[in-house]
Order: structure tokens, then sequence, then C-alpha cells
């Protein structure tokens, strides 16, 4: 089964106000892809939002998966 016949079979077992909740997050989600605005945000980088006291230093995003096992360990799990 192709995803195209999948999704047909799911969204005729729907009920017609959810089917058009599905259709406008399509829509949504293709002008999201078409937009040059949001090519031109992607090939910038990724910005965080908010406002903070704190730095986090310059190449936090480089290492932040080595801290997993600490991350880990401070909501009670098993670090491997």
């Amino acid at each position: 089964m192709t995803m195209v016949q999948e999704a047909t079979r799911i969204m005729e077992s729907m009920p017609k106000n959810k089917q058009q909740i599905v259709l406008d997050l399509l829509r949504v989600m293709n002008q999201d892809t078409a937009g040059t605005e949001n090519k031109r945000d992607a090939a910038s980088g990724f910005k965080r939002s908010g406002k903070t006291k704190f730095q986090l230093p310059a190449d936090f995003d480089e290492h932040f998966d080595d801290l997993n096992d600490e991350i880990a360990a401070l909501f009670g799990g098993e670090t491997a």
C-alpha cells in the first residue's frame, strides 16, 4: 500500500470536520516548504527564541549530544 493509498483510507474513515483539519494542516505544511523565506531561515541555521540571563558556550550545539548520559541521570535514568 502506498502512502497516498493509506492516507486516503484513513481520511475516508474520519468524520468530515477532522478531514477538514487534516487538509488545513497539509496546506500549511505545503506553504512552509514552498516559501523562500523559510528556506533562507533554514540556511542561516538554528536560532533560539526567548531571553536568558546565562550564556551558553559557543560550541554548545556541537557537544549537546555528548550530555545524554548526564541528562538521563538527572531524570533518574540509567546511563549506559
